[in-house]
């Protein structure tokens, strides 16, 4: 009797390390899944600087500290694109400016849109 309860105890505990085994080796998640709401996307100048913050939406207004918060701040349009490369297509991103936040010159909201574009994300400018 004891023979079979540590046969069944080996039995579920192997069972577990192999279910463990393979959750750990399917691919990794992208940092940006994909959302029911979509992205906001928001754009100030700090210095010579452009930063960003791209952030999951929802249904409530973003605080600044929210919006500026440093692990959600992607400095420089190199760092936005990359970012915007790694999300999953067909999502839609809103690009909304409110106090102490601006929209970049001209040229570089063409690089983002393109961005956008290349990506096949649906990029909705709030002016």
């Amino acid at each position: 009797m004891k023979t079979i309860r540590t046969f069944f105890a080996v039995l579920l505990f192997g069972s577990l390390l192999a279910g463990c085994a393979a959750a750990s080796s399917e691919s990794p998640a992208t940092p940006f899944a994909e959302s029911m709401k979509g992205y906001e996307l928001y754009s100030w100048q700090d210095g010579n600087t452009w930063k960003f913050s791209l952030i999951t939406g929802t249904n409530r207004e973003k605080s600044l500290d929210e919006i500026k918060s440093a692990d959600v701040v992607l400095s420089g349009v190199e760092a936005l694109e990359a970012a915007l490369q790694q999300m999953p297509a067909g999502q839609y991103i809103t690009w909304s400016s409110r106090a102490t936040l601006s929209f970049p010159p001209e040229d570089i909201r063409d690089q983002v849109e393109q961005a956008c574009k290349d990506q096949g994300l649906i990029l909705n400018v709030a002016s």
